[in-house]
C-alpha cells in the first residue's frame, strides 16, 4: 500500500480555521445518540429544549471532528476521504474542557498534525491537535488531540510516537453502565454529527455488522460518567484521556462502562460482555480502553 504512505513532511501542517453551527436539536440528538434518555432525571437538562443546562460535550468534539475529516486535510494526509475511508482509524485521543458548552451557538476550530510515527508492521501514527472556541464570545470551549492510526501508510525515515499508557485497577469495577445496543445506532450518530463513513453502514468482508462510531462511543462513556460522578452535570466534565480502542463494536452487542475510583481521576473501560459477543470471539471484548477523567 505504498502508495498512500503518509507524506513524511506532514508534522508542522497547519490548517485553515473550520466553523461550524450546532443548534437545540444538535445537541439534544447528540446526546440521545450517547444515552440519554427521558426516563432519567439526570438527562433531561441534555434533552428539554427550555432547559438552562450545559449543551453536551461531544459538540465541540464533534466541530473538531468535522473539522479533520475535511478535503483540505485529507487530501494532504492519505489522498482524500475515500482512502481514509479504507484505512483509517481513530486510535486515541485527548480533551480539556474550558467551561460549559452553550445548548445553541457557532464554533470555529484550528487544527494542525504536530507528529507523525510509524509502528514495527509499518502503520502510520499521526497526532490531529485542535482548538475549538466559541465564535460569539471568543471563549475556549475545548483543547486536544487525536492520534489517527493508517493501515500500512508509514513512510521510510518516519520515527515512533508513544501512545498513553494509563495502568488499569486489577480489581472489580466501582461502577457498572449496562447498555443495550440499538441495530440504528450507526445512523443515530451520524444524523447529528454528520459523520457518513460508509464504514459504519456497510457490512465490511469478514466483519458481523458495520462498526459502531468511535466518537459515539466515546460520547456514551462520557454520558455515563456524568451521570455517575456528576449528577448528570455535564459541564463539570473538565478532561478525557483514552488510550487506546483496541477492538471493533458491532451493533447490536451490548456494552457496559466500567468505572474505577482512583483519587481525583475516574479510570474506566468500554467492554462488550462476552455472552454478547456476535464476532464470534471468546470472553469479553474491550473496545475502548484507558479512559482517564476528571471533573
Amino acid at each position: 500500500m505504498t502508495d498512500l504512505n503518509v507524506p513524511l513532511d506532514i508534522a508542522g501542517t497547519v490548517f485553515s480555521d473550520f466553523e461550524f453551527d450546532w443548534s437545540w436539536q444538535t445537541s439534544q440528538l447528540l446526546s440521545r445518540a450517547t444515552g440519554c434518555s427521558i426516563r432519567d432525571e439526570r438527562d433531561l437538562p441534555c434533552l428539554m429544549n427550555m432547559s438552562d443546562g450545559a449543551g453536551h460535550p461531544m459538540v465541540p468534539f464533534n466541530g473538531a471532528l468535522l473539522a479533520r475529516n475535511r478535503d483540505e486535510v485529507m487530501d494532504q494526509l492519505i489522498g482524500g476521504y475515500a482512502n481514509w475511508q479504507q484505512v483509517g482509524r481513530w486510535g486515541s485521543g485527548g480533551a480539556k474542557f474550558f467551561g460549559p458548552v452553550p445548548q445553541a451557538g457557532r464554533g470555529r476550530v484550528t487544527s494542525r498534525i504536530s507528529e507523525l510515527g510509524a509502528t514495527s508492521k509499518g502503520h502510520a501514527l499521526v497526532r490531529f491537535n485542535f482548538e475549538v472556541v466559541d465564535s460569539g464570545s471568543g471563549s475556549q470551549l475545548l483543547e486536544g488531540w487525536m492520534l489517527l492510526f493508517l493501515l500500512g501508510c508509514a513512510p521510510e525515515g518516519a520515527g515512533t510516537i508513544t501512545p498513553p499508557r494509563i495502568a488499569m485497577p486489577d480489581r472489580e469495577a466501582d461502577e457498572v453502565v449496562a447498555h443495550d445496543t440499538d441495530v440504528n445506532v450507526t445512523f443515530d450518530w451520524a444524523v447529528p454529527s454528520g459523520d457518513w463513513n460508509t464504514t459504519h453502514f456497510i457490512q465490511q468482508a469478514g466483519n458481523p455488522a458495520p462498526l459502531t462510531h468511535g466518537p459515539r462511543n466515546m460520547g456514551l462513556v462520557l454520558q455515563d460518567a456524568c451521570r455517575a460522578f456528576a449528577g448528570g452535570r455535564v459541564d463539570r466534565l473538565k478532561e478525557v484521556t483514552i488510550g487506546s480502542l483496541p477492538a471493533p463494536h458491532y451493533p447490536p452487542e451490548p456494552t457496559e462502562t466500567r468505572f474505577w475510583r482512583d483519587g481525583d481521576r475516574i479510570l474506566g473501560r468500554l467492554v462488550v460482555p462476552a455472552n454478547g459477543r456476535i464476532d464470534g470471539g471468546q470472553g469479553d471484548k474491550v473496545c475502548i480502553d484507558q479512559i482517564e477523567l476528571r471533573f
